[in-house]
């Protein structure tokens, strides 16, 4: 998804007031506003990774798919002239064909207070403060495309309490704590005491640059029963850490690199599973949309070669539409597998 602009500097606490394309007022009175918002969006895919052990499934022919679909609702209400509550829901569904599961899952709903002065405090199920800052700005596909060792999920979207400072000369710093409970395991079976799983990022933007870090914790709790509840760590290891940067050199035209790592490795992890990520990309606007091209150079946790993925895409916007065409190369290798590039065509229409 095209989400981060050309220099990011929102991240959970900014999700609150933060603008959503084509999104409707649908209250506004008294300090309270409400804004309905969503989008359709459908795509065709061919090719990809295709697994050839016998019996595998196909997954390499053409499909027409259902692309993240969803709507959602924004509220906010100006407590003083400084601090306003906020509250967000937003669920998916399937708009490619009848069915009758209705709501496939709720997305990212939260709530909290913000202050000018004071920062931002948010309560409840959001992407990850680590995400948000550092690995977001790789997050320009409407499909695949974006490798991350935290794509949102790691450590957050549920349970999960987050502060963001306010900003000091472009100097931001956030900060997150995720519950994770030990209830619903059996007594006595493991350590099943609650537990806690830690993330924070420092943003900074100064004109046309924006530097992020940050750390997730990824804490492994798979020895103690107790749940993530949203979200999970990182199968491979814990302690993730990453630093990105973003430079506008044109009006038109950005520039991107991030390199993440994870500190340790659990007992266990796949060979294939991902330690070491370097990213390069960059995002050129010719007027009437975007084109957007990312490569990477992924290490493994096991003796594999390193890898070099890579991506592109261009869209074409006629507001509230945009049709988009990808291409991928995962670059996976194996004995079973054929390493075949991802096509992609859609069409988005945002309200």
């Amino acid at each position: 998804m095209f989400k981060k602009s050309l220099i990011a500097t929102a991240v959970v606490g900014a999700l609150s007031t933060s603008a959503v394309a084509q999104a409707a007022t649908v209250y506004d009175q008294d300090g309270t506003k409400v804004d309905i918002y969503g989008r359709i969006n459908y795509m065709i895919t061919s090719g990809g990774n295709q697994d050839l052990s016998p019996g595998a499934d196909k997954t390499s022919g053409s499909e027409f798919q259902n692309n993240g679909s969803r709507f959602g609702f924004r509220a906010s209400h100006e407590l003083n002239s400084d601090l306003s509550a906020f509250a967000r829901m937003e669920f998916r569904f399937d708009a490619d064909e009848r069915n009758n599961d209705g709501i496939k899952d709720i997305r990212n709903s939260y709530l909290g207070l913000k202050s000018q002065q004071l920062g931002t405090l948010t309560i409840g199920n959001f992407d990850s403060v680590y995400f948000e800052a550092v690995s977001s700005l790789f997050d320009v596909y409407e499909n695949d495309g974006f490798i991350s060792l935290d794509s949102g999920s790691t450590s957050s979207r549920g349970d999960t309490v987050a502060y963001a400072s306010p900003a000091f000369n472009g100097l931001q710093g956030h900060v997150q704590v995720k519950h994770i409970s030990g209830n619903d395991a059996p007594v006595g079976a493991r350590d099943n005491s609650s537990t806690t799983s830690t993330a924070a990022a420092v943003t900074y933007s100064w004109e046309d640059l924006y530097l992020a870090a940050g750390y997730n914790q990824s804490k492994d709790v798979s020895d103690r029963g107790a749940t993530y509840g949203g979200g999970g760590n990182n199968s491979a290891g814990e302690d993730i850490w990453g630093v990105s940067a973003q430079y506008k050199f044109l009006p038109n035209f950005s520039a991107r690199v991030m390199y993440e790592e994870l500190g340790s490795v659990n007992e266990g992890a796949s060979a294939s599973a991902k330690k070491e990520i370097v990213g390069l990309g960059a995002t050129f606007n010719y007027g009437q949309g975007n084109l957007y091209a990312d490569v990477y150079d992924v290490s493994y946790v096991g003796d594999i070669s390193s890898s070099n993925p890579w991506a592109i895409g261009v869209d074409y916007r006629f507001s509230p539409m945009r049709v988009y065409a990808e291409i991928f190369d995962e670059d996976v290798s194996g004995e079973n597998i054929d390493d075949s590039l991802l096509y992609t065509v859609g069409i988005r229409y945002d309200f």
